[in-house]
């Protein structure tokens, strides 16, 4: 870490990301989390609930182990971080649940499909409490995704039991919630969302499971929850909280489609699950959006009102080097 990015325990950042920067950390982010699939679809024994306290436990660790590199003790940056993160936390674990409980439930071309509406949640929630508006090029780029995930999910479209319909459309509205959170909020730690959101299905999942079938699980298994949620998402998901905040809402939502276009592909590769032609032309067409999307937002920093507010401590949290000396 260069010099001029550590603070001390009371310094405040003040360098900030490009909103172009903003939206590349947040593009990668959900290219990160695009993986997931694989290791979920590379389990032998484990179930769902199995998979996700292996996958909450690493995440929280992972998380906690980052702010303890660069100098600050996690439970004091959770005790500190205020009720807005914690709920964040929290309805970031309720996200992770959703998707594997609905996956179990429901087909993936329906919550795909369902997915593509985060962003459109996102910017109602972004215009209602925070009063950002929706600008021209965001709006087309999000008709245009919607259009290609309409095209992949078209011809396997199918439906589930009500429980698993319901947990895919409440899934997008969280989405929207959270980004909404994390931007409007301070914080000193961008992963303490994943620590109480990790622990808090760690807990909530293996209470399930001991109740159940147990925890005791092949290595390869076990292995597969901690790459889910120690690598891709304890590692991934704070770099995500930094980045947004200088990234209005719906763009953010909208970039994370990235996510739901390329785990197909990945799955095409390894294990060779035959993705169809229509979900290779719908998701060129979501991901052309969200690149063109991305091109286009080399406009001014994050909102001024919520740069003031955020209040980041130097050194905690990762910064591009490119913001460094500008």
């Amino acid at each position: 870490m260069l010099p001029a990015q550590i603070g001390t325990e009371g310094m405040k950042m003040t360098r900030t990301v490009t909103r172009l920067q903003g939206s590349l950390m947040i593009l990668a982010s959900g290219v990160m989390f695009s993986f997931g699939a694989l290791t979920f679809r590379a389990l032998v024994e484990a179930d769902a609930w199995q998979y996700l306290f292996y996958r909450g436990l690493s995440a929280g660790l992972v998380a906690a182990l980052m702010i303890v590199m660069v100098g600050r003790n996690p439970i004091r940056s959770v005790a500190e971080a205020g009720a807005r993160q914690i709920v964040a936390g929290l309805v970031l674990g309720a996200m992770f649940t959703l998707f594997i409980v609905a996956l179990s439930r429901v087909t993936a071309a329906f919550i795909l499909l369902l997915q593509v509406t985060s962003p459109f949640f996102a910017a109602l929630m972004g215009r209602i409490f925070l009063r950002e508006s929706v600008s021209r090029d965001t709006v087309i780029a999000m008709l245009v995704a919607t259009v290609g995930v309409g095209i992949m999910v078209g011809a396997g479209f199918g439906t589930g039991d009500a429980l698993g319909i319901l947990l895919a459309l409440v899934l997008p509205m969280f989405l929207g919630g959270y980004t909404v959170l994390i931007r409007s909020s301070p914080i000193r730690d961008p992963g303490v969302p994943t620590i109480v959101g990790g622990f808090a299905v760690a807990v909530a999942a293996g209470a399930v499971s001991l109740a159940g079938p147990g925890l005791v699980l092949p290595l390869r298994d076990v292995a597969m929850g901690f790459i889910g949620g120690g690598v891709l998402v304890g590692a991934a998901t704070p770099i995500f909280n930094y980045a947004h905040r200088f990234v209005p809402p719906a763009d953010t939502a909208l970039l994370l489609i990235s996510e739901i276009v390329l785990a197909p592909l990945w799955l095409w590769i390894w294990p060779g699950e035959v993705p169809t032609t229509s979900t290779l032309v719908g998701g060129g067409v979501a991901l052309a959006a969200v690149i063109w999307l991305t091109v286009r937002t080399t406009g001014p920093k994050g909102s001024l009102r919520l740069r003031r507010a955020v209040g980041l401590h130097a050194g905690a949290v990762p910064v591009d080097p490119g913001s460094v000396g500008r």
